[in-house]
């Protein structure tokens, strides 16, 4: 006998289109997946009889949906499309208006008239895509006709005590690739002990029993819209997750308070624990259920006392709604096997399932595009969008769980940090990158725990020493992650006054240990020696300071005016007097205006003026400093400006953290490269502005040429003395910055003027040919060349010749140059 359940599958060919009902409803469609786009055929599912509602959530209410596959691509028209309407049941002097839907877009902004030919090229896109189920909708409503089907109802089921909201009345096989999964089927009960297994009329008992197996599975909606309730008898669902993900959507969705009742391996059971209003005070619990309806195996249970959450042990189902959900096999998918009652109970402003997992997934596209979005916002966009109340904690973690999921996992990131350095110095060939971890007592394990991590790129280390500019800013910023360290920075300046970060670092602690070994590395990158001259700016942090002297001791350590500023303020010299005073010293470029204003700060205050001097005035008064990093930078801004640069930064996981440094250098390199390229001569439009400042004030100066090399410059208040030669002036601004002060523009005019050639000479002049190898010998090592036991050597002695007379060569290489001895001496006789 032939099973009732088993599939046939029927053939048809490119050209060719059937709506049979198929021999079992539980080979299901699953829609829009994109599978064999080689493939031609293609299925629609046509929606009719039906109305749409208004806009917004546009649904398409009390119609009916039928299958019609094996549709051939090349051959789809509008008049075909008529056709099939037709053969649906529809008069054939009815005007049709039909409309097809994008896959996973909604009904409001995916639905695409199709009024003529050309209008299904955008429907053949979706199939080449490989989408193999096409929804279209019929706008025209068909109300006074029905389609006429056999249907066996089971009047114990309450299911069927409601109007259908969309129902299957042709379902035939979809088009397969080969993997197909069929659902269980329940279990059906005939009675054969008046049937002979002989008897003719066994065809008709297996048509009759697959009659009452598809009227079991066809597919339907109970109480609530397509739209909301995505829950359909038959309906297949690959794994777990998609069915909680599935049932929190519908929870959240319709507001109530869906509770999972069974979670094994192959059953899976829903009700709903929501509040009903008819619920008499005092009554038992469940009381209020309509008569005739099942619970399909949910026990009713009393609850002595006030309301407990629900479990398994104490559950109030005051509502009828269940479904049941189960699969045959581990590997099987799930399948909707039973849906049973309509939901009595009210709707709920605080859903159990809307967990801050949800919230973080739904609310994920908001954070990644404005991390700093307020908490109430995201409340106000939820109870707006759900109706739905949700406490400021629960958002909280919902954004703190987003940020996650958008820049990783803090605890995860430092596994991976190996790698991510592995494949930084393969993208960047020649950069330093260098990690510590904590020293452990047992060697031979295999993992460390992470200390610090130093990254120094070769194009910032090469750009850094064309520049010419000796003068690194240090500083360092918190994070602000779960995990403490601090960002350690070295930061230069370029030739547009800009910042230019050199090497970054991040480290457990700002201390001594940290400093040193964060300078011993930017040492190695710079090819710096121990006893280079080289200038270091800093705002004096804890522990710098003798790092710096061990790894540098004869660099010069300048410290930031603010901070000096801001300690001095704490002591309780506050106002703009102090400050003015301050700055005034500070800003001095020679001695004497430096005691000159030294002076006036210990005529107001004794104090203070001793408090100064405590600071050695080398490491914060423009007159003290050297002229070898032709910078005069009293603040330490360059710092500043990077370490605002990194706040987005410093509470990201590591490997995010280091990946917002690195990108945010590379944007930085390009911004100076287009700054570059607006040049328009030798200068950066920074230098160009300050030295059109420069020559303003030149033009109001006299000069008088003391001799080739040397002027003197006078203003009103002011007397310098300029030598051009050496790139000098006697107010120190030329010799700090590197840039010709007012003093020297205007020296350079009058040697214009007096025909001296205006250039300024170099410094240094390479000489002409290749240089020496050999260095020169001492008068001691020359001498004592000369003298090889005891004898004195021929060495730097020219010889002369026994038969010509001339010098500088020998008889044996003689060629006659000056003829021969006799006629030598005769000639000499003659002229005697």
């Amino acid at each position: 006998m032939k099973d009732p359940r088993e599939f046939v599958e029927k053939e048809g060919g490119a050209d060719t289109w059937n709506n049979d009902v198929a021999d079992d409803v539980d080979v299901v469609r699953n829609r829009h997946v994109a599978v064999n786009k080689k493939s031609t055929s293609f299925s629609l599912q046509i929606f009719h009889g039906g109305k749409f509602s208004k806009s917004p959530n546009m649904e398409y209410r009390d119609g009916e949906i039928t299958f019609i596959d094996d549709v051939n691509l090349y051959d789809i028209t509008l008049r075909m499309l008529d056709e099939m309407v037709k053969s649906i049941g529809y008069p054939c002097d009815m005007e049709f208006f039909y409309q097809f839907k994008e896959p996973y877009v909604c009904l409001d902004l995916g639905l695409k008239s199709l009024k003529k030919d050309d209008d299904f090229d955008g429907l053949c896109k979706q199939v080449r895509e490989g989408y193999k189920v096409i929804e279209i909708f019929v706008e025209k409503s068909m109300e006074n006709e029905e389609v006429s089907y056999d249907d066996i109802v089971d009047l114990n089921n309450p299911m069927h005590e409601k109007n259908e909201v969309v129902d299957m009345v042709n379902y035939n096989s979809c088009v397969r690739n080969g993997n197909e999964s069929e659902s269980e089927s329940e279990d059906l009960e005939v009675d054969h002990d008046n049937f002979d297994s002989q008897s003719d009329e066994e065809t008709t008992i297996l048509k009759r029993a697959g009659n009452i197996i598809r009227s079991k599975r066809k597919r339907k909606t109970i109480g609530v819209d397509a739209s909301v309730n995505p829950f359909y008898i038959g309906q297949l669902i690959e794994d777990k997750e998609k069915l909680n993900e599935m049932v929190k959507s519908y929870s959240v969705a319709s507001r109530r308070d869906i509770y999972i009742l069974k979670n094994e391996l192959l059953k899976y059971r829903l009700i709903c624990v929501g509040t009903n209003p008819n619920l008499v005070s005092g009554g038992k619990a469940g009381s209020n259920l309509q008569s005739g309806v099942k619970l399909r195996g949910v026990g009713v249970k009393l609850s002595n006392g006030e309301p407990k959450k629900p479990n398994k042990r104490n559950i109030i189902p005051t509502c009828p709604w269940a479904i049941h959900i189960s699969r045959s096999k581990p590997t099987d998918n799930w399948c909707v096997k039973t849906i049973s009652g309509e939901h009595n109970c009210l709707q709920t402003r605080e859903v159990a399932m809307y967990t801050r997992t949800f919230i973080a997934k739904e609310i994920q596209p908001m954070v990644e595009s404005n991390p700093e979005i307020p908490l109430t916002a995201i409340q106000d966009v939820i109870q707006k969008k759900h109706q739905i109340q949700v406490s400021l904690h629960k958002v909280s973690r919902a954004k703190k769980l987003a940020k996650q999921k958008i820049h990783g996992h803090y605890q995860k990131q430092y596994t991976l940090l190996r790698a991510y350095c592995e494949e930084l110095l393969k993208a960047n060939p020649g950069s330093t990158i260098k990690i510590d971890v904590e020293p452990l007592s047992n060697p031979s394990s295999s993992t460390r725990q992470f200390r610090r991590v130093y990254i120094c790129f070769h194009a910032m280390k090469r750009g850094f020493k064309m520049c010419g500019r000796d003068i690194i800013g240090l500083d360092g910023c918190f994070m602000k992650g779960p995990y403490p360290g601090q960002i350690l920075s070295a930061v230069g300046v370029d030739s547009n006054n800009g910042i230019y970060p050199v090497a970054y670092s991040l480290v457990e602690a700002e201390t001594n240990e940290s400093w040193a070994w964060f300078l011993d590395l930017l040492k190695d990158d710079l090819d710096l020696s121990t006893n280079s001259n080289f200038t270091f700016i800093s705002d004096r942090q804890k522990g710098l300071i003798p790092a710096l002297k061990r790894v540098f001791p004869s660099a010069e350590h300048r410290f930031c005016l603010r901070h000096i500023h801001e300690n001095m303020k704490k002591e309780q010299w506050r106002g703009d007097l102090f400050k003015n005073l301050l700055w005034r010293a500070a800003s001095a470029t020679t001695m004497p205006y430096f005691n000159k204003a030294m002076e006036d700060i210990k005529k107001q205050d004794s104090k203070l003026f001793d408090w100064l001097n405590e600071i050695p005035p080398t490491s914060w008064s423009r007159s003290h400093f050297s002229c070898r990093a032709k910078c005069d930078i009293l603040l330490n801004n360059i710092c500043e400006v990077f370490n605002r640069q990194l706040v987005g930064a410093r509470d990201k996981p590591i490997i995010t953290c280091l990946e917002y440094i690195r990108e945010y250098m590379t944007r930085r390199i390009v911004k100076v490269t287009k700054i570059q390229a607006t040049s328009n001569g030798p200068l950066t439009p920074v230098a160009e502005t300050m030295f059109n400042a420069i020559k303003v004030e030149a033009s109001q100066l006299k000069v008088v040429m003391v001799d080739a090399t040397k002027y003197q410059v006078s203003g009103i208040t002011s007397q310098c003395v300029v030598n051009v030669h050496l790139k000098t002036c006697s107010c120190r601004r030329w010799e700090l910055t590197g840039m010709p002060c007012k003093h020297a523009v205007a020296a350079i005019w009058n040697m214009s003027e007096n025909n001296i050639p205006a250039g300024i000479p170099e410094a240094w002049v390479s000489e002409i040919g290749r240089p020496r190898k050999m260095r020169k010998k001492t008068v001691e090592e020359v001498q004592a060349g000369f003298s090889v036991g005891g004898k004195m050597t021929r060495k730097g002695t020219t010889n002369k010749c026994s038969k010509c007379g001339h010098m500088g060569h020998n008889c044996r290489s003689c060629k006659g140059q000056g003829g021969t001895q006799s006629q030598v001496e005769g000639v000499t006789q003659s002229e005697v």
